[in-house]
């Protein structure tokens, strides 16, 4: 398979481990490098050994660059992107894809008109554990899916917020205006992700109530959500950045013949029926999983989606139904009720 040639834009933390993940590959070459922080961008595209472009548009000028990879700030991935769709180039974007619907719409209609694809970075739905979770649900292992519970709680001090680790640094994360939101939007999303893969199942109406509480920026740093999904499940959402002093992220999802637990330590289950070759009536704790870079995985998906002319496997329905379900939750306490997540426009899943 031929290798798709692309171009870093974006020279922080994230980006970089993007562009070591993009090379490494083996399927994709990192052709080009730009940022406007252009001591990152020189310095990055020297540990490459690849050319520094002097501007954007002129990566995007540049007929050997087949793609872009944009590792920004929430609200740029839409300027960047619809201008690259506008000048053919496919785009992988870092989560999430936008920072609302309008501007998640504007990105997908440029792909769509300049026939490009467009794929968004939610690569945990590529780690061994969750396949292996996803297998599970597939085979019946718990029935018919009745809840999810999902807990992710850390610490995120000053830096993170005002970019003090970064190479580059920004305080966008901590303006509402830049960021689309807080922990829910930055973190949480991830979870989200490949929690719904998992159960094979759609949000349909949430309700929240999230505060700033300890964190002296203009997003949340804490949330809870409770959700209805398209078959009639429940669940909710916890998180929060300011849990001094211990770590939780621990998963639930349960059904009629069975419950799953993920954690950092793999997959507990209990099911009445055969599943995963293991004996019913009984729990079964999985520990030992393949190690796989995620983000190489997601690459390698996004580069045959290409050059096989298929959907990408996080793609316009993945994204969407992500952001839909982040917007609507934001939307449920300034409303103060539960919202209905926003479905995907007629047409955008073909």
């Amino acid at each position: 398979m031929e290798k798709l040639r692309i171009g870093i834009v974006g020279a922080g933390a994230i980006a970089q481990r993007n562009a070591r993940e993009a090379a490494n590959s083996g399927v994709a070459e990192v052709v080009s490098v730009f940022d406007v922080n252009r001591d990152a961008s020189r310095a990055l595209a020297k540990v490459l050994k690849v050319p520094e472009a002097s501007s954007y548009e002129r990566m995007l000028d540049d007929a050997n660059v087949e793609a872009v990879l944009l590792s920004l700030p929430h609200h740029l991935h839409k300027p960047t992107a619809v201008l690259a769709a506008e000048n053919g180039k496919h785009v992988l974007v870092e989560k999430p894809i936008a920072n609302n619907l309008d501007e998640a719409e504007a990105m997908i209609q440029a792909c769509r008109a300049a026939g490009v694809k467009l794929t968004v970075n939610y690569s945990f739905r590529f780690l061994p554990k969750v396949r292996q979770a996803r297998q599970l649900v597939e085979q019946g292992g718990l029935g018919d899916v009745c809840g999810m519970q999902i807990s992710l709680h850390q610490y995120k001090d000053r830096g993170y917020w005002a970019g003090g680790k970064s190479n580059s640094p920004d305080d966008w994360r901590a303006l509402k205006e830049k960021c689309g939101g807080g922990f829910l939007i930055m973190n949480v999303c991830h979870i989200l992700d490949y929690m719904f893969f998992i159960s094979g199942e759609e949000p349909d109406r949430v309700y929240a109530e999230y505060a700033t509480l300890a964190s002296g920026v203009e997003v949340e740093d804490i949330i809870s959500v409770s959700f209805r999904m398209t078959n009639g499940a429940v669940g909710n959402v916890s998180g929060s950045s300011i849990m001094r002093g211990m770590n939780d992220d621990t998963q639930y999802i349960w059904g009629s013949n069975g419950s799953m637990r993920i954690d950092d330590g793999g997959i507990e289950f209990y099911s009445t029926r055969p599943a995963l070759g293991r004996r019913p009536g009984r729990n079964h704790r999985l520990r030992k999983f393949a190690s796989v870079s995620w983000t190489i995985e997601w690459i390698k998906d996004f580069v045959a989606a290409i050059r096989n002319d298929r959907e990408p496997e996080v793609g316009t329905p993945q994204a969407w139904s992500n952001l839909a379900f982040i917007q609507a939750a934001y939307e449920s306490l300034d409303q103060g009720r539960p919202v209905s997540v926003r479905p995907l426009p007629e047409g955008f899943s073909e």
